[in-house]
């Protein structure tokens, strides 16, 4: 093996660790919306594509966003930029 794909190598073996500790981070995952409580269902499809995971590296804390809560502060957000525009 030559230093090329050693490097290669290391840089790989790198990103899997990146990647298996934010999966690790997952199981830290609350069971309802972190905003207003709403339940999720961990074994329904349209909640798993329309919820939004936060996780935040330090400390570690993971949150959990329904989409009524997205889109509520989606609208807060842009009334701000229009006010300071």
């Amino acid at each position: 093996m030559n230093r090329a794909q050693r490097r290669r190598l290391k840089k790989k073996n790198k990103g899997n660790e990146k990647l298996a500790q934010k999966i690790s981070t997952f199981s830290h995952r609350p069971d309802a919306c972190s905003a207003c409580e709403a339940a999720f269902d961990p074994k329904s499809k349209e909640h798993a594509l329309t919820w939004r995971v936060v996780v935040y590296e330090n400390p570690t804390r993971v949150s959990l966003f329904c989409p009524t809560c997205i889109n509520k502060t989606k609208e807060i957000i842009d009334e701000q930029k229009q006010t300071n525009d």
